[in-house]
């Protein structure tokens, strides 16, 4: 009778094929590995450009309340208009910046997992280009504020032993596409075994 079930695990276990041998190793399932990421570039999640455009409305909080009160008092009559404008100054002009920054932004953000290292791709005006080769990778964090959570997004801190502070941040992951990536990046610099 204990014979059955261990004859039917069997009949549902496969031996590995050769090429999973080769790029798992013999003793890893690839089922347990990180999925796989090739050396294409990959774009952020949409909706990292809602979260960049409430971030601009959200500096103008302190520089119209600033403005706002310098001029009602740098204005003797206490005019309401004038009070008015300089603190709705800050807004639009968050709203305007607001409207167009993200969608640039947006286009110009690529990361890309290769062989040997991360490379970053991102800037609207001033390009940056990015090279974290995993043996300086130290650790990895995902991470997920407030605002994040309620969009539905996170991001990865990589840490590398270039000195202190020095880490590199991949903003507008899905939370799972986040998870991945961090799991992958940590097992390619050698801080975690695999799964």
């Amino acid at each position: 009778m204990t014979d059955a079930p261990a004859a039917a695990l069997d009949d549902n276990a496969r031996e590995p094929m050769d090429d999973e041998r080769t790029a798992f190793g013999a003793h890893e399932s690839p089922d347990l590995l990180a999925p796989a990421f090739d050396d294409t570039p990959r774009a952020l999640a949409p909706r990292v450009q809602l979260w960049w455009r409430i971030g601009f409305l959200l500096n103008a909080v302190v520089p119209s309340m600033a403005l706002g009160v310098l001029t009602w008092f740098a204005f003797f009559d206490r005019s309401v208009p004038h009070t008015a404008a300089a603190v709705a100054l800050p807004w639009i002009i968050a709203g305007l910046v607001g409207l167009r920054i993200p969608g640039r932004r947006y286009a110009a953000w690529r990361y890309r997992v290769t062989p040997d290292a991360l490379r970053l791709d991102r800037g609207v005006m001033f390009r940056v280009e990015s090279v974290v080769p995993y043996t300086r990778i130290q650790h990895v964090d995902t991470e997920q504020g407030p605002l994040e959570r309620m969009l539905g997004l996170s991001h990865v801190t990589v840490h590398t032993a270039s000195g202190s502070g020095s880490s590199l941040t991949i903003p507008g992951l899905t939370p799972e596409d986040g998870h991945a990536l961090r799991e992958h990046l940590a097992m390619l610099a050698g801080v975690v075994e695999p799964l």
